[in-house]
Parts: C-alpha cells; sequence; structure tokens
C-alpha cells in the first residue's frame, strides 16, 4: 500500500485558512495601527505653519490632536502625542477647531480612525500673527473623573526679531583705489515674547 501525503497536506491547508478565518471574524482580532511617534501626523491646509501649539500630558494614554476648520469641518493639521511626552506642533494661523482625544496606546486605529474607544475634549481657539508676534497656546490636558479636560490654558508667543547682518569688503585693482562693497542682508530670529 502506499501512502497518500497529499491529501494530509491539503487538511493542514484548509485547517489553516479556516483558523484564518475565524480569527478575522473575532471581535479584537483586528490589527491596529502602528503607535507613531510623537510629532505631526499629518498637515492638509495651504498655509504655512508657524505658530505654536503645546501641550503638556501624563504618562498613561496617548493623545491624538487634529485641527479643523470649525465652519466646514475640513482637516489643517494633526499630530499624535505618546503620554508624559515633550508636544510642539507649529499650526497655520486661523482659528480652528481642536479636538483631542485620548485612549490605549494598543486602540489607535490609524490617522482616519483614531483611537477605537477613546476620551475627546473640543475647543475652539485662533493662532494669529500681528505684527511681530505669533500667538499660539500652551495647555495641560488630564484625565479627570472618566473624561479628557483642559486644565490649564496660556497663551504662548513668540516675538519675531530682524536683524541686519553687514559686511563690509575692499577690493584693490592693480594700483587703483580701494573699492568698498557694503553687503548686507536681513535674518529673522524668534524667541520667546515676556
Amino acid at each position: 500500500m502506499v501512502p497518500v501525503f497529499g491529501n494530509r497536506n491539503r487538511e493542514r491547508t484548509l485547517m489553516l485558512r479556516a483558523l484564518m478565518l475565524v480569527a478575522a471574524l473575532l471581535p479584537g482580532a483586528v490589527d491596529a495601527a502602528p503607535r507613531p511617534a510623537t510629532g505631526l501626523l499629518a498637515k492638509d491646509g495651504p498655509l504655512p505653519a508657524t505658530i505654536p501649539l503645546q501641550i503638556r500630558t501624563d504618562a498613561g494614554h496617548d493623545f491624538s490632536i487634529a485641527l479643523s476648520d470649525p465652519v466646514t469641518d475640513a482637516p489643517v493639521i494633526s499630530g499624535y502625542l505618546r503620554g508624559g511626552e515633550f508636544f510642539r506642533l507649529l499650526v497655520p494661523p486661523g482659528t480652528h477647531q481642536v479636538t483631542i482625544a485620548a485612549g490605549q496606546p494598543d486602540d489607535w486605529q490609524g490617522v482616519d480612525t483614531g483611537f477605537s474607544d477613546g476620551m475627546q475634549a473640543k475647543l475652539t481657539l485662533d493662532f494669529d500673527i500681528r505684527a511681530d508676534r505669533r500667538q499660539g497656546h500652551q495647555m495641560t490636558v488630564a484625565i479627570v473623573d472618566g473624561g479628557l479636560r483642559v486644565t490649564d490654558r496660556r497663551d504662548q508667543v513668540i516675538c519675531q526679531i530682524a536683524d541686519w547682518d553687514s559686511v563690509q569688503t575692499e577690493y584693490t585693482e592693480g594700483r587703483r583705489t580701494p573699492l568698498r562693497y557694503l553687503d548686507q542682508s536681513l535674518t529673522t530670529r524668534g524667541r520667546f515674547c515676556d
């Protein structure tokens, strides 16, 4: 009698496919998106991101931050914050609806979905450029009584300072009188205002 190995391999293949199908249909079997690093997730608006938004949190939960247009709900910029880490995001100027969501790191489902079962806090903030000042916000977010709360919010202002750099160069050609050339360039630097 000749052993038949083909049937045994076929049975194993069918069994493996059935187990994969059952695992895919079970709740919680959906693969979570990889946990992003703290920082920018996506920028959808056309304006340059130059105004600061700084958020402080405690460890234990991760947070997603999404800014959108308060009228059209069009996304502007979004970021991800691992709980307890430093988070600073430069955002475009304008009035934005800021949505902060908190959840467990394992519950992250991606940029479009966010956390599968998270808490949210929403507020509308103005991010302005006024003369030589970029007016942003600094806030502390915490989970209080089972809900997500902004426990502290302050203005964060960066002053733009213009500096003229002058370089004086002398050129001599043969025995002629030296020529002086003044090269000026404008540079800007920012610092936190008092």
